[in-house]
């Protein structure tokens, strides 16, 4: 058992959600990622009957949903991936991915468009996942709708957004990846980010998923400062110029010359004095998207994103500390300080694009993978000038 007491693990069926049992863990380890799925791993003591007297059929891959939990908030939830008996340390161990993964894993089987009329980007979202992955009750033989989802009806959904409303159409023959679907819809210019966070549902008895729209990009505020050698450890900084790019081009719908096509070029950053590049080129391509103008959001973006190297610090929170996994989300506005007697440092906001923990008998451990918020700024800079440009 952990030695760490407000940690819990627990098991429910993934389709219905019934709880199982309480899984005497360890050791555990587990990430929450931002518009992404995430995963989490769990040691658990062959001697300690993990089920406590349930069916050991029940440890199967696809049929039960992990969820962590620490104190009173439910941090992360899952389904089984694969398990794996260790015979000489009698220990069996359960890998599990992000709820969003199983989303991922169903397609858009019978086609959706909008039709003539834009509909609201989250709306679209919401829909497409409810209609072609989790679905609990789909039709029977032979009435329209049978070849939709018959999926766990897992998630509960907050209000559509009044964000951006957009065109989309998806032909059954693309057989498109729901999960695929949403991350671009949400991956372009005045886009949205989403996360999936759990908490309980007392009265049924049951751990809610919950599907959280964030929109605009660019993080939600919360006023918390990390800061090297006070609550937080700042290992490393870096500056990454991987994305950096002048010129994009961005593929849609179509074959060949009938393809939709979008191009951008940012000619000043390769000729204004102090930032002067080469030219580099990134290409995309989305073969869902059947809007010139769609094709266009997303190319203004990777130029915007492009246009400057992004500097990052890795972070570790201090165990015990003012902040922990518990009080930070994915999505999260944040600021971090670090500098050295010979370094000027950093001092900025970021989005907390990723958060991982690991937990022993030794004590916990949870780093932040960030992302910085001027990237967002520059996204919107951008839109802006090329708005006055055509003005």
């Amino acid at each position: 058992m952990l030695d760490i007491p407000e940690y819990r693990v627990i098991l429910s069926e993934f389709k219905g959600g019934r709880l199982l049992a309480e899984l005497p863990v360890s050791g555990l380890k587990f990430a929450s990622i931002l518009n992404a799925p995430g995963a989490a791993s769990f040691t658990v003591p062959l001697a300690a009957e993990p089920l406590a007297g349930l069916d050991w059929s029940l440890i199967s891959p696809w049929r039960i949903t992990a969820h962590v939990q620490r104190g009173s908030r439910v941090l992360w939830g899952g389904p089984l991936l694969t398990w794996s008996v260790d015979l000489t340390a009698e220990e069996i161990t359960l890998d599990c991915v992000g709820l969003w993964e199983y989303y991922r894993r169903n397609i858009i089987n019978l086609g959706y468009t909008t039709g003539t009329t834009p509909r609201e980007q989250t709306t679209i979202a919401r829909e497409l996942i409810q209609t072609f992955a989790d679905n609990p009750s789909p039709a029977a033989p032979g009435q329209s709708g049978y070849w939709g989802s018959n999926g766990p009806g897992a998630l509960t959904f907050d209000p559509d957004l009044d964000s951006m409303k957009r065109d989309r159409t998806y032909p059954w023959f693309e057989w498109k990846s729901v999960g695929e679907a949403v991350e671009q819809l949400g991956a372009v210019i005045k886009g949205f980010d989403f996360r999936i966070d759990h908490d309980w549902d007392i009265d049924a008895r049951v751990i809610r998923n919950r599907m959280r729209w964030l929109y605009p990009a660019g993080g939600q505020d919360t006023g918390i400062v990390l800061e090297h050698g006070t609550n937080c450890t700042v290992t490393t900084v870096t500056s990454d110029g991987d994305q950096m790019c002048t010129e994009t081009a961005v593929n849609g719908a179509g074959e060949g010359w009938s393809q939709l096509k979008s191009w951008w070029y940012n000619g000043q950053l390769e000729t204004e004095d102090g930032r002067r590049i080469p030219r580099l080129a990134a290409v995309a391509t989305n073969n869902s998207v059947v809007r010139t103008e769609t094709l266009t959001a997303q190319a203004e973006r990777m130029v915007a994103v492009g246009a400057f190297p992004i500097v990052v610090p890795e972070v570790t929170l201090h165990p015990g500390g003012e902040y922990s996994a518990a009080e930070l989300r994915v999505g999260h506005k944040i600021r971090v300080r670090a500098k050295t007697a010979s370094w000027p440092g950093i001092d900025a906001e970021y989005v907390v694009q990723e958060i991982s923990t690991t937990v022993s008998r030794t004590g916990e451990e949870t780093t932040l993978a960030l992302v910085p918020v001027t990237v967002f700024e520059r996204v919107d800079d951008w839109v802006q000038g090329q708005l006055e440009l055509t003005a």
